[in-house]
């Protein structure tokens, strides 16, 4: 079951309409009903993989009381890293046992290794639920939250339907008070959580899947692909990605909002950044903070040792690229950015003192290139993140860097490849449309968040452009595969 199935819409507004009757009671009672409807739209995926997910929040349940009831240093450490190893273990297995196979098989001499004849499958969302149960055992640990009384209020935090699948990651310290306290629903947040549903919809359907054929288009045959075939792919599927993500975002975010619960907002215009690392103070929020705080600090990126933070960095978004997925391309796209986000860190004190000496116009000029060079550094990126296989992804950056720009032949030259001028059309402003509505704050200027009419107009509008538009062929969620 998915946001934007016609399962969804049925599920969704029969357990809406019962939990209005249903809020009000006692919180045993309140927190089963929202439990089950979690349990059952996650078993709508698969049954032993909903055990699986009973499984991780048992283990972590039991971990966790067990770590707050402790007082012996040992003996907590050992507990958290029990907690640590079992979750890892899971999400290891199930994740990477495929990739750890097939890449010994590459890299091992011929012969001298068999491979297991075990073909392993994906739970759905088990890299967000594993990071969400884990975080709670660590902030245990540090003494920041104190264990869950009740193993269903618990177990409703890790599987809340909304964000199970594909977040955002939310943490304890924000989730479980807002389960003990009961839902807070009243008009301006039925309204809220209306609007960001309907702009979710719109961003998925009207935007990510009407791209996302260009997208499969280029990449399903790099090598006959032109560069500048390619540089319009990668910007297509940066395109493609953020709508399709952040409308998943903005779907669970409406969804918790109609229910009563506040979700963290996991983008913030990332397409508007200046630099790599403001892109990824606004891009997947919810993850970059994880990583910030569970792996990162460990690590010691907060100490005053500049070698060490730029270590750490480096492998934290190392591990990040693999934690996308189970595939060299994945890894080399977070070693990519690492290396950006190190260089960035260390030009920092020169840029500061550089734009010091700038006018008013040397700064604005200055600003746009930063701009430029930011977004054409994540769109290279990109063409790593969604190249099938580590051969596409070496023969498209080699076009893209490497071959002369203007690569297209002298007749039948089609901007946007294999499409009409109709399509071309339409592409391109889907495209532009995105990355200047990134600069753009219409709810600010409009006062859209509270005036009835504007967000009516445009709710309606959104909702035309959805049914106009409405794809031959639904691309599902992209980060359900991570």
């Amino acid at each position: 079951m998915t946001f934007d199935s016609k399962d969804f819409l049925i599920f969704f507004p029969i357990v809406f309409v019962a939990w209005l009757f249903v809020r009000n009671l006692d919180k045993p009672l309140r927190n089963s009903f929202l439990l089950l409807a979690s349990y059952y739209f996650y078993g709508s995926w698969s049954i032993p993989f909903l055990s699986l997910l009973i499984f991780s929040t048992l283990v972590d349940f039991y971990l966790g009381k067990a770590i707050c009831n402790s007082v012996e240093p040992t003996t907590r450490k050992q507990l958290i890293t029990a907690s640590v190893i079992i979750n890892l273990s899971i999400l290891g297995f199930f994740k990477y046992f495929n990739f750890f196979i097939d890449s010994a098989v590459m890299l091992l001499p011929k012969d001298s290794f068999i491979a297991p004849s075990l073909e392993v499958i994906l739970p759905v969302g088990i890299s967000f639920y594993t990071f969400q149960s884990m975080s709670y055992c660590i902030d245990i640990y540090r003494r920041n939250i104190k264990a869950a009384d009740s193993l269903f209020d618990f177990a409703l935090y890790v599987a809340f339907f909304p964000q199970l699948v594909a977040g955002p990651i939310e943490r304890a310290t924000n989730m479980l008070p807002q389960l003990l306290r009961g839902p807070q629903i009243n008009v301006n947040r039925t309204l809220d959580g209306l609007d960001l549903c309907i702009r979710g919809y719109f961003k998925k359907v009207v935007i990510a899947d009407n791209v996302a054929p260009l997208v499969n288009f280029v990449f399903s045959d790099v090598d006959s692909a032109s560069s500048l075939s390619l540089w319009i792919g990668c910007y297509a599927f940066a395109i493609q990605i953020y709508a399709d993500f952040s409308a998943y975002t903005d779907i669970a975010r409406g969804t918790a909002k109609l229910l009563g619960f506040e979700l963290m907002e996991n983008f913030r215009s990332p397409y508007r950044s200046l630099n790599v690392g403001e892109f990824w103070r606004r891009w997947h929020i919810s993850l970059s903070t994880w990583f910030r705080d569970y792996l990162f600090t460990p690590l010691g990126g907060f100490q005053n040792n500049k070698y060490i933070q730029l270590r750490s960095l480096f492998l934290v978004m190392a591990l990040a690229g693999l934690w996308h997925g189970a595939a060299w391309t994945f890894v080399i796209w977070g070693i990519y950015h690492g290396l950006l986000l190190v260089l960035h860190y260390i030009s920092v004190p020169y840029l500061r003192a550089f734009t010091l000496k700038l006018g008013k116009s040397g700064k604005q000029v200055f600003r746009a290139f930063s701009w430029l060079l930011t977004i054409n550094l994540v769109v290279i990126s990109f063409a790593m993140f969604r190249a099938q296989s580590y051969s596409d992804m070496a023969t498209a950056l080699k076009k893209m860097l490497l071959v002369p720009y203007m690569d297209f032949p002298t007749t039948g030259f089609s901007f946007i490849p294999g499409a009409a001028p109709g399509e071309q059309a339409f592409y391109i402003a889907l495209i532009l449309g995105v990355l200047i509505t990134q600069f753009t704050d219409f709810d600010a200027r409009f006062k859209w968040s509270t005036s009835a009419i504007f967000r009516g107009a445009r709710g309606a509008l959104s909702l035309v452009f959805i049914l106009v538009l409405f794809p031959t062929v639904k691309e599902q969620f992209i980060y359900f595969q991570f």
